[in-house]
């Protein structure tokens, strides 16, 4: 590949050169697809992906050299804000999106725990007691278990996460 650095590519770009716009989308495509498995994306990850080639050319056609920010960082920026947007758009509740994977495993670990008894749910505040009941043996969906309990569902998506981390960290020992 060519060695470029991204204000000679953006310099060839804005003078017509298809070959430079291929290099730059060649350049940042691990980018990108760095920034869909950090955002835990599993369904739709080719659209995903071209949302991620289409903000690159967004940041491509909008970046002004007079900032202290690099081309890198502003295209980041760009494709972070991209991805937000469109996960809030697929579902009111953004943390529904992120926090999927962790609550899969929460629940696989849930069946663990109610099957063998291994775990020492003493390890867990009453607050987290109180979640993990609802969450294990009634199965309610932290929406819900928020909803009953009149709070916020940040607060359970946390007391879930500090859940999944003792469980791993009982684990461990």
């Amino acid at each position: 590949m060519y060695n470029y650095n991204d204000n000679e590519l953006l310099y060839l770009i804005r003078e017509k050169h298809d070959d430079a716009l291929d290099i730059m989308f060649l350049k940042y495509s691990p980018l990108i697809k760095t920034r869909i498995s950090k955002f835990r994306i599993q369904k739709d990850y080719e659209d995903f992906y071209q949302e991620g080639l289409i903000a690159l050319n967004i940041a491509i056609s909008r970046y002004i050299d007079l900032y202290d920010k690099t081309f890198n960082k502003y295209f980041d920026l760009i494709l972070q804000r991209k991805f937000i947007q469109i996960l809030k758009k697929e579902t009111n509740n953004f943390y529904n999106v992120v926090y999927f994977d962790e609550l899969n495993f929460i629940h696989e670990e849930k069946e663990k725990y109610t099957s063998n008894k291994t775990y020492q749910i003493g390890m867990l505040s009453d607050f987290e007691k109180h979640i993990f009941k609802f969450y294990s043996e009634y199965n309610l969906k932290a929406g819900e278990i928020a909803n009953k309990l009149n709070i916020d569902v940040r607060r359970v998506y946390n007391a879930l996460n500090r859940i999944k981390k003792k469980i791993r960290d009982q684990q461990h020992l």
